[in-house]
């Protein structure tokens, strides 16, 4: 195996990358021909060109040669294949597109444009500060969202595997239950299936108007503490649609009668609901009551016991 240092390739060193484009690290860099150059190395020009090399670190770099990883790069897209299990190591998009500067700006403009926002608030007649009220709301879910999404993409480009949430933690300074409670949000209810995101198209087609809760306390509760996240979400959203005082305590009470079995303890002070000693059977079509004296939840209707309780 040959590993080349950056400063033995005659580049112009704005196409080299400084950090490793599979871990992010600064250290040890190398660059990799993504199609090989093969034995005794190549004469052609589209083999060494800056769209066939990559910046690697030495450790990234060895697994690739030696460790059983492959290497995918197509337009926009940069991917890392654990042979030996047929799993996505990681995996980045990229675009020359994309101008990250105006992104920050961006971001920017929102902070100051809320701040100049409160300052012309008395102006606004009764209707307008309703109307204004019904925006803000929506501004205040899309935070958390953003969060959320910022979360998932850095643990898909993460190397570690099961230690990966911990390295986001600590890198974004954040409680590791936090990480993990919003990565598998947006991962259950927001990211799109891995079979469509080759396009690069993934964020365009997300649409985070499709759940109507604002806070993300239903999300991490609907995918923390039912085996059908998706359905139990649809159920809370119409329970508050009829009554606007439908709280996440009752939520949890709900799934967890319809389980029957404790809460799983996701929040700071969290609630056990006990096990409810009398049938429950739903008349929305998005919940399943189940049985557990088998020793795992069963649906109701589909038990063998004949326990009518």
């Amino acid at each position: 195996m040959e590993l080349h240092s950056p400063l033995d390739v005659s580049r112009s060193r704005k196409s080299v990358s400084q950090v490793c484009e599979i871990c992010g690290t600064n250290r040890t860099l190398d660059r990799h021909h993504v199609v090989s150059r093969g034995m005794g190395g190549s004469k052609n020009p589209e083999v060494h060109s800056d769209e066939n090399l990559t910046t690697l670190c030495r450790q990234c770099h060895r697994n690739i040669h030696e460790g059983g990883w492959v290497l995918e790069r197509a337009s926009g897209l940069l991917r890392v294949i654990d042979v030996s299990t047929g799993h996505e190591v990681m995996r980045r998009f990229n675009t020359r597109d994309f101008d990250c500067a105006s992104f920050f700006v961006f971001l920017e403009r929102l902070e100051r444009s809320l701040n100049e926002a409160i300052g012309v608030i008395p102006y606004l007649d009764d209707e307008q500060l309703v109307e204004a009220f019904r925006t803000s709301r929506a501004l205040g879910k899309r935070s958390w969202v953003l969060q959320a999404a910022i979360l998932y993409e850095a643990q898909r480009r993460s190397i570690y595997g099961d230690r990966s949430m911990e390295a986001i933690a600590r890198r974004f300074e954040i409680s590791l239950r936090q990480a993990e409670k919003y990565a598998l949000v947006w991962r259950l209810f927001f990211a799109s299936d891995d079979a469509g995101e080759g396009d690069g198209r993934t964020a365009k087609n997300v649409n985070v108007d499709v759940f109507s809760l604002d806070e993300p306390s239903w999300y991490v509760v609907a995918a923390s503490e039912s085996a059908e996240p998706k359905r139990w979400l649809a159920y809370a959203q119409d329970k508050k649609a009829e009554d606007p005082r439908y709280s996440i305590r009752e939520f949890r009470s709900d799934i967890q009668e319809a389980i029957g079995t404790a809460s799983v303890e996701i929040e700071d002070n969290p609630i056990l609901v006990a096990a409810s000693s009398t049938p429950v059977f739903w008349e929305c079509p998005w919940v399943k009551p189940y049985c557990t004296r088998s020793g795992r939840p069963v649906p109701a209707r589909e038990c063998a016991c004949g326990d009518p309780s």
